[in-house]
């Protein structure tokens, strides 16, 4: 009786953890992205983009100076 709700409610957590779960991983061909690859950003632009999230309020102090040192190893 209450089993195809519940398999709905699973499906549909399952679905929105397969579409956001993996932010390595694009959505719509699976395919991995290398980030270190020439096609893909360099550090400067990491650093660019992190710049500008930063100065518009999506990435706090903290995440901003862990998410820098990292891009800068």
């Amino acid at each position: 009786m209450f089993i195809i709700p519940l398999l709905t409610v699973v499906f549909v957590i399952w679905l929105i953890f397969y579409a956001f779960g993996n932010s390595h991983t694009s959505f719509y061909n699976n395919n991995p992205i290398n980030y270190s690859s020439n096609q893909g950003y360099s550090k400067d632009k990491a650093l660019e983009i992190l710049r500008e999230r930063y100065a518009r309020g999506e990435v706090s102090d903290e995440e901003y100076q862990k998410i820098k040192r990292n891009l800068e190893l």
